[in-house]
């Protein structure tokens, strides 16, 4: 076991670029124990960052990256993050596992646990490495409430505020919070509209300008308790979201959309250990949420409405039995059920007159029930084995007024093996091979529309789930306690690569979701976490990660291979702060969205966007015992967006081009100060 209690630095830029490059030390010897337990970071690691919850703990942590849960895939096998908490994952899928970690004050914290393949007992999910944020126990009530403003250089301001109270005692934990949250959307920005035909010399130039600000607002509450001789866990979240957008083209041209999103959850989770070698986790959870949306048009005298209500839901429970045969083997099995449905409405009007779209109006349903089994062997001290079988049977049903119901059965399984190797302290190689199944958006099954940028898309009832073949090969190396490079590189075999297809209803053409055929993927990520101390910067680190994607799929529409639609080659972001203890302050400065870029294929359009990198500098002071004022600045200077377009005549097919489209906007620079207090701990 590797504990650390206090950050080290014993690095050069030099070392880095070696090792980086070449993996070719010897390896160390290392015990069994070693290779088993977890790596465990005391509170006392955290010391010098004085970090206010356990968020910003594990911000810090080297060689682990924080993965949210999914609370768009349907059930809860595949939608759970890489966090557990005291061991065990959250019960809700809805809530972003950072915001949950927001709520667990610092001082709640007794250690941080890196949890590796081939841990005994412990249901990796699929995930290499996984982080347990472990608590104290003895009785404790903190509370804090933060209150602020944001604002924009274009006189957009809101306010803002958050109130947590958690009471432990013993194995009794309450805890209650409140958040409301505006944002300005990087929707948000001016800039020019220009539009030529084809077969023109000249372009028309049109005067841009869009706004979407947005209100989150979110109660949750959750309860934890000794019960039957085991632990039951209570939570509920009310949430609401609402956008408002606002956009005029040129002087004639004015759109005004407004959406709304109400959703309420309820869940529980109970734990119990049957014996000393077993351990029992059941869940349940019901999530219900309404969406409307609604978008008016109105150019040169000519009126568009699209409107649009969606109501949807789902239930999930789940029961999972892990066995711990001995320090080298367990065994873990789980039965899982959910149900899942989405009825939407949605209806597109020209100057009062009706259009008619396929996918209109639908409800879809879907019965799901999975069942898994997997084991976790260390059969030498350097090497872990974890293997599994998930089987899944779902049915998908779907039914329209118009009387065009159907029902489809889809029998997947999902076989998985992973394997961990730990030559010595420094180094890990991990492989995988894994039988994937993608999740159906259920709102590809209905019709939607943009006005502002004249698309419209069909519901498609032909859908069926991407199934994969993943191969995943990853190396980590440890420079010391605080430094850290993972890389991943990622391949996959596609089998149905949902995309964009032509539907045909009658004399109109539409395009929809759908399935194209077989495509790849491959992926390389690399994560760096890297102490500058060894620089002469004391208290300074570098946080940078970096993903380079390609893939490949045969074009509907023209028969040639291409990019999948909507990915995007090179994803990055580096971020740089300091612990200043002497000053009480930690600052840093974040870039993101680097060389972000995307093009996406319609059966009669081919859209290319790109955006500017963004950065944010921010800085926070502690005052006194209980008080922190935080201060960011967001693209101060504004953030330059591209979108590129051309329209065919007919499909792409043809090669006939029919307009060109070039839209250039800058967002608005965003300044936000806080101030929170923070009593007990």
């Amino acid at each position: 076991m590797r504990v650390y209690d206090q950050p080290t630095s014993r690095l050069a830029w030099l070392v880095l670029a070696c090792v980086a490059l070449v993996n070719a030390m010897p390896a160390q010897a290392q015990s069994s124990s070693a290779a088993a337990a977890p790596e465990v970071f005391l509170a006392e690691y955290f010391r010098d960052a004085a970090p206010a919850n356990a968020g910003d703990m594990l911000e810090r942590v080297p060689g682990f990256t924080l993965i949210e849960a999914d609370a768009d895939v349907r059930g809860y096998s595949g939608a759970a993050g890489n966090v557990l908490v005291d061991g065990a994952r959250p019960t809700s899928k809805r809530e972003e596992t950072s915001e949950q970690l927001q709520r667990i004050p610092a001082s709640a914290v007794e250690r941080i646990e890196l949890i590796r393949a081939g841990a005994p007992g412990i249901d990796m999910g699929g995930y290499a490495v996984l982080a347990n944020i472990v608590l104290r126990h003895e009785a404790q009530t903190t509370s804090a409430i933060e209150t602020g403003l944001v604002a924009s250089t274009d006189g957009w301001s809101a306010p803002q505020a958050t109130l947590q109270y958690t009471r432990r005692r013993d194995d009794r934990r309450l805890e209650l919070a409140f958040a409301q949250e505006p944002e300005l959307d990087d929707d948000t920005g001016d800039g020019a509209i220009l539009v030529r035909e084809a077969e023109a010399a000249d372009a028309e130039h049109l005067d841009w300008s869009t706004r979407t600000p947005k209100r989150k607002r979110s109660a949750t509450a959750a309860w934890q308790q000794p019960f039957a001789a085991g632990q039951l866990a209570l939570n509920a979240a009310l949430r609401g979201e609402r956008a408002r957008v606002d956009t005029l083209i040129g002087a004639g041209e004015r759109i005004a959309e407004d959406e709304e999103v109400r959703e309420s959850e309820f869940g529980a989770r109970y734990s119990r250990d049957l014996g000393a070698r077993t351990r029992l986790d059941a869940m349940a959870t019901r999530q219900r949420a309404r969406l409307e949306e609604s978008e008016d048009a109105v150019e040169d005298g000519e009126q568009e409405r699209f409107r649009a209500y969606a109501d949807s839901g789902e239930t999930i429970g789940r029961i999972d039995l892990a066995h711990t045969r001995s320090d080298t083997l367990s065994f873990n099995a789980s039965l899982e059920a959910a149900a899942n449905f989405l009825q939407g409405d949605a209806r597109l009007e020209e100057d009062g007159v009706e259009v008619a779209l396929p996918g209109s109006r639908v409800r879809v349903e879907e019965q799901r029930a999975q069942a898994a089994f997997g084991l976790a062997w260390q059969p030498r001290p350097a090497w872990a084995l974890e293997a599994g079988l998930r089987l899944e049977r779902s049915v998908l049903s779907q039914s329209s007024p118009d009387g065009h119901d159907r029902s489809r059965s889809f029998v997947y399984p999902k076989p998985r093996v992973a394997l961990r190797w730990t030559p010595g302290d420094a180094d890990e190689w991990r492989l995988a091979v894994s039988r994937e199944v993608g999740q159906l958006e259920f709102e590809d099954f209905v019709a939607s529309a943009s006005l502002e940028s004249g698309t419209v898309s069909a519901g498609n009832a032909e859908l069926r789930p991407e199934r994969s073949w993943r191969a995943v090969l990853g190396w980590e190396h440890r420079f010391g306690a605080d430094t850290a490079l993972t890389l991943d590189w990622t391949h996959e075999r596609i089998d149905g690569v949902v995309d964009r297809v032509l539907v045909i209803d009658g004399d109109e053409l539409f395009d929809a979701p759908g399935n194209i055929g077989d495509g790849r993927r491959d992926t390389l990520a690399a994560d760096l976490a890297l102490s500058l101390q060894g620089l002469g910067l004391r208290g300074a680190r570098l946080r940078a990660t970096a993903l380079w994607r390609d893939s490949a799929v045969t074009d509907p529409v023209t028969g040639a291979r291409r990019r999948i639609s909507g990915e995007q080659p090179f994803e990055g972001e580096v971020e740089l702060s300091q612990e200043l203890p002497a000053l009480r302050m930690h600052w840093g400065v974040e870039v993101e969205h680097i060389a972000e870029r995307e093009t996406e294929y319609r059966y009669d359009r081919i859209t290319r966007e790109s955006e500017d990198a963004g950065w944010t500098l921010f800085a926070e002071k502690r005052l006194g015992t209980h008080w922190r004022l935080r201060a960011e600045l967001t693209d101060l200077f504004g953030r330059d967006f591209e979108e590129s377009r051309v329209d065919y005549a007919g499909t792409r097919a043809t090669g006939s081009i029919d307009e060109y489209t070039l839209r250039q906007r800058r967002t608005p620079g965003t300044i936000s100060v806080t101030i929170r207090r923070s009593t007990g701990g």
